[in-house]
């Protein structure tokens, strides 16, 4: 009788355990782009890369194509804005930490860059944000970050979609 009770409470906590586990989404990057895009009116100016294709920009970034299973990065044409904004999809959980340190690195070398050039676009890199959703990530250097946060994060919770 101890066997039967223990082994119905074990199922009642794996049951209860499986539904409150947060649900993945599978959300393209392009789709987060775009609707950043929109917002911020990064329309005309600036370049899109994708770093899956894009193996010597990802590598200047200090990203492997081999830990995103996407990923795409907007910059500005010319060096008068600071504007960017960088979308990962890990390629799994164990890359995280890498492409993490990758976002690290580019706002280091940017902060590098604009220290000395240009205040008001210094103060973006200064403000920018790094968030991660599950296997995605986002780098965001632009004039209110926290609106283009936003979208990253609706885009990727299961409630909206």
């Amino acid at each position: 009788m101890k066997k039967l009770v223990l082994m119905m409470m074990a199922v009642t906590l794996i049951m209860v355990g499986c539904g409150t586990k947060k649900e993945a989404v599978n959300v393209p990057v392009t789709e987060i782009m775009n609707a950043i895009k929109e917002k911020a009116g990064y329309t005309q100016g600036f370049d899109e890369m994708n770093l899956k294709q894009d193996a010597d920009m990802a590598g200047k970034l200090n990203i492997d194509p081999a830990s995103i299973e996407e990923g795409l990065f907007l910059k500005s044409m010319i060096n008068v804005r600071a504007d960017e904004v960088m979308i990962l999809k890990a390629a799994d959980d164990s890359k995280i930490e890498e492409l993490k340190k990758a976002l690290e690195d580019e706002v280091a070398n940017q902060d590098r860059i604009w220290s000395t050039y240009l205040p008001q676009e210094y103060a973006k890199v200064e403000n920018h944000i790094i968030k991660q959703e599950g296997n995605y990530l986002i780098l965001i250097i632009a004039e209110h970050p926290e609106e283009l946060e936003q979208i990253f994060t609706s885009k990727l919770t299961a409630e909206s979609k």
